[in-house]
Order: C-alpha cells, then sequence, then structure tokens
C-alpha cells in the first residue's frame, strides 16, 4: 500500500513554512533594533556600562583581580586572580542576558539590551 500525498498536505506544509518565515522574520527586525550594553558589577556597585558596537575596543581592570575584555559585541572575563577560573572559563558573551561571574572576587560581567526607540512606524 502506497501512501501518497494530496492537494491538503501540501497547502497544511505551505502554511507552517508560511508561519515559520513570518516568526524568523519578526524574530530579526525586533533584534535589529535592540542595542547591547555591557555592564560591569562589583560588590553589586555598578562600576562600568559601555554600550557595545562593532568597533568596541576597551580593556577594563577591576581592582588588579579581573580583566574584561570588550571586544566589538562581545565580552569576556580575560583574567582573574580566582583559583577555580569558572569566569574566565565561560567564555564570550555575545547575547543579552548572559554573564559571568568570578564569586571569590564579587565581580559580574553582564549583556544587557535596551529597546532603540521608534521615530515612526509606516502602514
Amino acid at each position: 500500500m502506497r501512501s501518497r500525498m494530496k492537494w491538503g498536505d501540501f497547502v497544511i506544509i505551505g502554511a507552517v513554512l508560511l508561519l515559520a518565515a513570518a516568526l524568523a522574520a519578526a524574530l530579526l527586525w525586533q533584534a535589529a533594533g535592540d542595542r547591547l550594553y555591557a555592564e560591569v558589577w562589583q560588590d553589586g556597585v555598578l562600576l562600568e556600562r559601555v554600550r557595545l558596537s562593532d568597533n568596541t575596543d576597551r580593556v577594563i581592570e577591576v581592582d588588579g583581580h579581573n580583566t574584561v575584555v570588550l571586544s566589538g559585541k562581545t565580552a569576556r572575563m580575560q583574567t582573574a586572580d580566582c583559583r577555580d577560573q569558572v569566569c574566565v572559563r565561560t567564555g564570550t558573551l555575545t547575547r543579552v542576558g548572559q554573564s559571568a561571574v568570578c564569586l571569590p572576587n564579587r565581580v559580574l560581567v553582564k549583556l544587557v539590551g535596551e529597546k532603540a526607540e521608534v521615530d515612526a512606524i509606516a502602514g
């Protein structure tokens, strides 16, 4: 017995693909308006907040214990004098919500986003 796809099957597949494409386009359009910032905290106090762009190139020293490198739209904890090195092994942060934490030195690096304001919407 052979199973054949019928006309209705193609309609359902097309509708699912169309919805998936619309969702992907909406997510990409929404992400394009976001601004990306790197925040460096120590002991619950915000030390630095830097807007990340394609030409960001900055090194932040935190009390001689930690070195944070901001490069382009990324951030990473390059060095730390703590024993476990979990914050360094966290790697490069690239998306909003990611963070690297050095518990012994009480240092936090996190990426936060801010929506760009919309001037007008054409309909």
